[in-house]
């Protein structure tokens, strides 16, 4: 297809059904996490990672289910439009994120929107300690709880361990969500967070036994904790791990800090990682946090190529099917890449190759001439030349 897609424009550019027949198609329920799983499974391989994240698309007007002011990283601000969440498994080798599942948030209500007034100070008379695993999920935590669960109920991948999102769920309600989902999480925590290594000196004889020792000092850790220390140009980058414990955070957390310095001008900074696995290498942490952008791929290809920005559907149900539409066709595109040899094609240049094939065809039809299949793929290759990228022309 060529400019945007819409049910119409589906509905123009296929030769076999109508626009009422596409209407019933986004009118269905349809299982797709089922459907991506079994179109990927053969093609994906051992070593895996699930991945999660959100994308705002812009919409105008106030029809539209679930509208409201989501934010936008591409303008940096609030825009009107609608927000989705999607889930992709990311293959480690292959270094591939293909979609498995994407869900239409709803915006925030006004009750939740108002800033709670401050309690008193203090602590209420009468109140127990709680156990900070206990607790009730809400909004986003809830929904990537309850979905985690959905997607290890389908998945039968007995590798399948980490769950990895950005810093939205380094606190204590992401890790007891992720947990429930019987997943290991890796995600990132704030930069000035205060992390505590355990105590590990002589306990007194009476009163609660002491958990938190001293005090992580970012500007002065010991070289014992001390992985990787590498120099690039001007910027020299260490690599810190160890075991610590945070304060709002229920049980202890394997920390990864990444230290930079630019030699020159003394800059520095840090970024803190973390896994709920404390067997795990700082190597693995490192790879899978950053494999987490592939999952940016999709939402882009979805959005430039497969209708992901272009739908003008209002409805509940076809929003979902739309989107999920969108998404699963990366898995087509990545398909053909794989199994053909398309491997040095983009996307955009697929599309060409596939549209140019449908215009040879049309016009080969309107004279009445047939050809051969070689003569046709000739044909084909020519007019496809003029618009694709990576192409050779003729």
């Amino acid at each position: 297809m060529q400019g945007r897609i819409t049910m119409l424009g589906i509905s123009r550019w296929n030769e076999r059904y109508s626009y009422k027949s596409i209407e019933r198609f986004f009118d269905k329920k349809i299982d797709w996490l089922l459907i991506k799983w079994h179109f990927i499974k053969k093609v994906i391989g051992e070593e895996v990672i699930l991945v999660a994240d959100e994308s705002t698309v812009s919409k105008s007007g106030k029809s539209t289910y679930g509208v409201g002011y989501f934010y936008s990283g591409l303008q940096s601000r609030a825009i009107p439009g609608i927000q989705f969440l999607s889930f992709s498994l990311v293959d480690v080798k292959s270094r591939r994120a293909y979609p498995l599942f994407t869900k239409q948030l709803s915006k925030q209500k006004k009750k939740e929107l108002k800033t709670p007034k401050p309690n008193k100070v203090g602590r209420p008379k009468g109140s127990q300690n709680r156990n900070r695993s206990d607790i009730r999920l809400k909004g986003l935590f809830k929904v990537v709880s309850w979905y985690l669960k959905s997607i290890k109920r389908v998945i039968d991948i007995p590798t399948l361990q980490y769950f990895v999102y950005d810093g939205a769920f380094g606190n204590n309600v992401g890790i007891q969500a992720i947990k429930r989902g019987d997943l290991h999480l890796i995600s990132k925590l704030k930069k000035n967070s205060n992390l505590y290594f355990k105590f590990n000196g002589e306990q007194k004889k009476r009163g609660r036994r002491r958990i938190y020792g001293e005090l992580v000092d970012y500007d002065d850790i010991d070289d014992d904790y001390l992985k990787e220390s590498k120099i690039d140009g001007d910027i020299e980058t260490k690599t810190y791990q160890f075991e610590a414990l945070h304060k709002k955070i229920y049980g202890a957390l394997n920390i990864v800090i990444i230290f930079s310095k630019n030699m020159k001008t003394d800059k520095r900074s840090h970024t803190i990682l973390f896994s709920t696995d404390l067997e795990q290498q700082y190597q693995k942490i490192i790879d899978y946090y950053s494999l987490r952008f592939q999952i940016e791929f999709n939402f882009r290809d979805a959005k430039q190529f497969f209708g992901l920005e272009d739908f003008m559907n209002i409805k509940k149900r076809r929003i979902h099917n739309f989107a999920n539409l969108s998404m699963f066709m990366n898995n087509v595109s990545y398909l053909i890449h794989k199994e053909s040899g398309f491997t040095n094609y983009s996307v955009n240049d697929m599309k060409s190759l596939f549209m140019a094939e449908k215009y040879t065809r049309e016009i080969l039809k309107y004279y009445g001439k047939k050809v051969d299949d070689i003569l046709m793929n000739e044909a084909v290759r020519r007019v496809s030349a003029f618009s694709m990228i990576h192409g050779d022309a003729a």
